[in-house]
This record gives C-alpha cells, structure tokens and sequence, in this order.
C-alpha cells in the first residue's frame, strides 16, 4: 500500500561495486503478486472478468486489463468500488472518492478484503487532497477493522502513514499560483548524479534535489532550522530502500517561489542530518539538506527536464506527441512501458541515478537471465547502505510511448520489504539521460520522452 517512503528514498538510489552478469534467480522473499497480465502482463481484454480476477488486476497492477473489465460490466455496487480504485490509481482523486465512499459502508459489512483495499485507496485520495484531517479517520478505521487483511508490508506502511497524517492535521492545504513562466535553471550533482536547482527558500539559498520519487518535499533537520520553519514536536517514520526506518518530523513552508510560480503551505518531511547523510563508495560521505518532491511537481501541472539544465512548467509547456501512461502507486509515480511485448509498470524516480529492476521482474522474465552470475552489488538510501550480491542484466530494451530506450547493465535488487517489491523496479535517470528532454504531465497523466541524443544506444 501507501508509503511515504521518500521514496528512492528522497536520497537517490545508488549503486557501487562491479555490475556485470548475474547467476541463478533467487526465491521472492515478501508477498509475490499473482502472475501479471496486461499492464502487468500483456494478455487480450477478457471483457468483464469475475471478481477474483478484477482483484488480482488491482494486486499485480493490471491497470489497462482492469479498464477494460469495467468498460463491459453493468452499473452495480461492484462497478463502483473497482471504478473507485483505478480512478485512485489514475489519478483522478475526485472521483475516487466519490465512488469509494458510496460503496465502503456496503463493504465494510459485506468484504473485509475489499473493505481494507478500498480504505486504503480512500485515505490515500485524502492525502493528495491535503485533507489529512479526513485521511486519519479513514486509516484509523482501517487499522481498527480491517488490520488483518493485511500484509507486512501494507500494516508497516500503513501504521507510518497514520502517525504522518496525525502530524499534518489541521494543516491548510497546499495552493499554487501562476504570475509568470517557470524556467528553473538545473545542474547534475556530480558526487551523487542527481538533478539540483538552486533554490532561494526564505532568503537561505541551497541546491535542491529534484526528485519525482520523493513522496513529499523532504530537508535535513539542521536545514529547517536554518530555513527558520517550525518543527512539530510529535514525531512518525518512514521505510527506505534499503529497508531502515527513519524518524521523521514535520513542517510547513508557506511559501516557496519557482520561477513564476508561487507554492503555498508546502509539506516538509524533516529527517535528522543522520538520515540523510549518504554514503558513497567506501569512503565519501554526503550530506543531503533538501529534496523537492512530488507535490510540488505535480502542482505544477506539466514539468519538462531538458539535457542542457532546465526545468520548465505549466499548463502552457508543450509535450508533443504520444506518450506513456502514468499511474500512481499512492504518491509514487508509475510509469507504463513495454518490456518483451508485455506491458508492465515501474516506478520513475528522477532522485535515481541508476535503473534497477526487482525481483519481481525476475520472476516473470526468467529467460533473460539464462547463464549469468551474480556479482558485488550495493544500494543506498535513507537510513543507510545495503550489500550484497545481485543480477546485472546486460541489455533491458523498453518500449516508452512511441519511443524506445535501452538501459545497460541492470541490476536486479533483492526484496526490499517495500512497496517497491510490489512494482517490475525502479527507472531512474539513466532512462531519460538518452534524450533530449523528457516530459510529466500531471494533468493528463503521461510521460513523454524527447529527441534522443545522438550517439544514444538504441
């Protein structure tokens, strides 16, 4: 389910060690989905399918075969929660919660199961609303009622969700307003490879990581107090990659100005120094003070990243041509791409510097990774630095819309206990680094990729 889980994590992902090939699959460790179709699979519309397989659509993400069950089912009570969910998914929150709070009452008597499911897609709505003071009495009764419907992973999830929504009550939600273009100059971090601007927050000027994959803005504790922001006093955690829980606070900017654009009331996760204090190689440390995240970018409707260090935003922007679908996977963006004639869907994380798939991938891929040998991998994130060994995948080739991409030397990361056990992996920035530009469209939800570079694999 939900985490906020600044997602990859807020930190970028990274990866040391050789890379290279990889051996024989590993059993999945955590929940494993059933095997997916469409977009988590590829199979034909089946037209209205029964219930137990519009349940294992809204488990293994078969948003685009689950579309086209409902497109052929009559008008019922059953139309309605599935609607409800996949209007969450799709993003149009309004409607999911229109939906799912007409059918709840029924379920929560009638299916515990769906119950669950459904109010956890509900408080989610909230939350993206900035309604926490409706997202707690959604989640309370979920874990009041419906506990046991869950899984390790959504309780953990769940439970920090909660405390974090505690935290946010009576907060004003956030607003935008638009006096002129957003033309953000960007730079790439050269130690840590991730996307910055410098940003001047409160008259204290800073490099911000801009990260998609960051479920909430997210600074250093030593940063809010320089940004002179109040900090509240009651504390909730958050899950990182790498598995580590990490204390967090919270704050209320109100107001952080991009180019033409003013945002007011933004939503700061605030994590110790510690947190996010990255390691890098063996010896290097880093220390991350700022990351802009999710709802920031997606309250300015459209962002485009271009290669020569530009963020550019608005209704106005220009995406052209067809892009990609985009899903979410509570405030995780997911992106919809074709991978050996299957449609599956992965997270998008701009905070990641490296691609990597899941074991998931593995699992339902299996002929890829024929004669290879695990080699020395290393992942880090918030909370800290996890090793092992892993697959690394020669060639991965992906359809994206109409465009095509090749990513190089994958790895494949062992079970997280997260949420990102759930999806095929996580594309990060090598993706996008072949092009000229890439687009998210909020609005419309869809991801669109510019011309690629000369010299590109292809």
């Amino acid at each position: 389910m939900m985490r906020i889980r600044i997602a990859i994590l807020t930190v970028a992902l990274l990866t040391f060690g050789s890379g290279g090939g990889t051996a024989r699959p590993v059993l999945a460790q955590g929940p494993a989905p059933v095997p997916a179709q469409s977009a988590g699979g590829g199979a034909p519309n089946k037209g209205a399918e029964n219930a137990a397989d519009l349940d294992a659509d809204v488990r293994n993400y078969d948003y685009e075969q689950l579309a086209g069950a409902l497109a052929g089912m009559p008008q019922s009570a059953e139309r309605d929660y599935f609607a409800g969910v996949l209007a969450n998914r799709a993003g149009d929150v309004d409607k999911s919660i229109e939906l799912l709070n007409k059918v709840l009452p029924g379920l929560e008597s009638t299916d515990p199961r769906r119950a669950a499911a459904g109010l956890a897609s509900l408080a989610d709505d909230y939350v993206k609303s900035d309604r926490y003071n409706d997202a707690i009495p959604a989640y309370e009764r979920l874990l009041r009622k419906f506990v046991s419907q869950l899984d390790a992973i959504e309780k953990q999830t769940t439970e920090d969700d909660y405390r974090t929504a505690r935290l946010l009550k009576n907060a004003p939600p956030q607003t935008i307003s638009f006096g002129g273009e957003v033309d953000l100059p960007t730079h790439r971090n050269t130690l840590i490879g991730v996307i910055e601007s410098n940003l001047t927050v409160n008259g204290v000027e800073q490099p911000w990581i801009v990260d998609t994959g960051a479920n909430f803005s997210t600074v250093s504790a030593s940063f809010a107090a320089r940004l002179g922001v109040r900090v509240s006093k009651g504390s909730a955690q958050t899950q990182g990659v790498t598995g580590a829980e990490n204390k967090l606070h919270v704050a209320l900017l109100p107001e952080l100005k991009l180019g033409g654009a003013v945002v007011h009331n933004v939503v700061l996760l605030v994590l110790d120094d510690e947190s996010l204090d990255l390691q890098i190689g063996k010896t290097e440390r880093y220390q991350i003070n700022a990351v802009l995240g999710y709802p920031v970018l997606r309250a300015l409707k459209r962002v485009t990243f271009t290669k020569d260090g530009h963020l550019l935003a608005g209704a106005g922007i220009s995406s052209g041509g067809d892009g990609a679908r985009l899903y979410m996977d509570k405030l995780t963006p997911l992106l919809e791409c074709e991978a050996e004639n299957r449609k599956v869907l992965f997270a998008f994380d701009t905070g990641a510097e490296q691609s990597m798939l899941s074991e998931r991938y593995l699992r339902d891929f299996p002929e890829a990774f024929k004669g290879l040998a695990k080699e020395p991998f290393a992942m880090g994130g918030a909370g800290g630095v996890t090793t092992g060994t892993a697959y690394h995948l020669p060639e991965v080739d992906l359809g994206v819309g109409q465009a095509r991409a090749v990513l190089h030397k994958v790895p494949v990361m062992p079970a997280t206990g997260t949420d990102l056990d759930r999806t095929y992996g996580n594309l990060g920035r090598d993706l996008v680094d072949q092009y000229q530009s890439f687009t998210i469209d909020f609005e419309n939800m869809r991801f669109f990729l510019g011309e690629r570079l000369e010299g590109a694999s292809k």
